[in-house]
């Protein structure tokens, strides 16, 4: 299994994402030789072994040079595979599609693209060429393309000509097996929160989230609203917030590391996941884990595992913020979406996703079923 981002190396969701899978698959029998952008600290397991390409130093994340890093990956991936024995090969996204497209054909091994958001999602229509196009090559030589929502695969189907018949959808999940998260200072008395948590760019919409906040303010002054994250949006909307003089109910606090961001979802009142494009969003599921209630765009992939929460247009901030102060002011509808949200996560594992990637697996040329 080929992924960039692994625990405890985080910097959004596609880091929790391939440890849930890697747990799925292992679950359902297979054997997982994982190779990862940074394997240092990151847990082994039986039938599980973790490589690193950039340990030692070199970069791994999301640079500038992002399209070098991936040639850099692909390469060293490769000489990492040669002496492994492996039947199937699973890439994580594009970052680790070109090294799968030189793995199999260089080991004459089928491989599965598994994709967890397009360019389309990041930047619309005026993304990064290089980038799509390596997303259109890998969708096209792929010997099977599993996306995360149905919202997903359309992308897939319609922006990069995807067959459908190699169209397979596995939604992401949560660890049942994590501890509850709660929340440890409910009881003292403080501000109503509103959180918003992801990248601050385009695709995540938080402009519309502060557009929100602006109206529900007009109303409840006394909510803090949370802007969690970091992203190309960030400095601009810090400013616009300083010109509204909103510097006090609206704080953005930077990246967060994924501890921080459990307990502040467990802290605030309302989560609000107001994306552009969400292929998936798994932090929305964790939020629902954390007891708090959730409010999404409509064209949210997890919505379709999640149908309990509160959906909203993107653009819809007057609706956005209705929405947002219901849920503050009714402890009746607050109770009732914590209950929804949480047995909504009862229906879906990665142990169930961990099955139905397995059967992707034996339906590969060439696999023994």
């Amino acid at each position: 299994m080929l992924g960039w981002e692994y625990p405890p190396h985080v910097t959004g969701g596609l880091a929790p994402a391939t440890a849930g899978i890697v747990q799925g698959v292992l679950a359902a029998g297979a054997r997982v030789e994982l190779i990862v952008a940074d394997a240092r600290g990151a847990a082994g397991a039986p039938d599980l072994t973790v490589h690193g390409v950039f340990d030692g130093g070199a970069r791994g994340g999301y640079s500038s040079g992002i399209v070098e890093e991936v040639e850099r990956y692909a390469a060293v991936a490769e000489a990492i595979a040669r002496p492994l024995a492996f039947d199937v090969i699973h890439a994580h996204d594009w970052l680790t599609a070109p090294a799968a497209m030189r793995i199999a054909h260089a080991r004459g091994r089928p491989w599965v693209l598994h994709v967890h958001a397009t360019e389309f999602d990041r930047a619309g229509e005026h993304g990064n060429a290089a980038v799509a196009a390596i997303e259109r090559e890998a969708v096209r030589d792929a010997d099977a393309v599993i996306a995360v929502s149905a919202y997903t695969a359309d992308i897939l189907a319609t922006r990069y000509g995807a067959d459908r018949a190699r169209l397979i959808v596995v939604h992401n999940a949560v660890d049942r097996h994590a501890p509850w998260i709660t929340d440890d200072d409910e009881r003292t008395p403080h501000r109503p929160c509103v959180l918003f948590l992801g990248r601050i760019t385009f695709q995540k919409g938080p402009d519309y989230f502060i557009e929100a906040a602006r109206l529900v303010l007009g109303e409840r002054p006394d909510v803090l609203f949370i802007v969690a994250g970091d992203g190309d949006m960030r400095g601009r909307l810090m400013e616009h917030v300083a010109g509204l003089g909103l510097g006090g109910s609206i704080v953005f606090t930077g990246f967060i590391p994924p501890e921080e961001a459990a307990r502040l979802m467990a802290r605030a009142d309302v989560f609000v996941m107001p994306s552009v494009s969400e292929p998936f969003g798994l932090v929305a599921l964790e939020a629902a884990r954390a007891g708090t209630p959730v409010i999404l765009g409509k064209g949210a992939g997890v919505s379709e595992l999640a149908r309990d929460v509160l959906l909203v247009d993107f653009w819809d901030v007057r609706r956005m913020a209705d929405r947002i102060l219901a849920t503050l002011t009714y402890p009746s509808l607050r109770h009732e979406l914590v209950r929804r949200g949480r047995a909504a996560l009862e229906k879906w594992s990665w142990e169930d996703a961990g099955k139905r990637i397995a059967e992707v697996y034996a339906s590969l040329p060439g696999i023994a079923a």
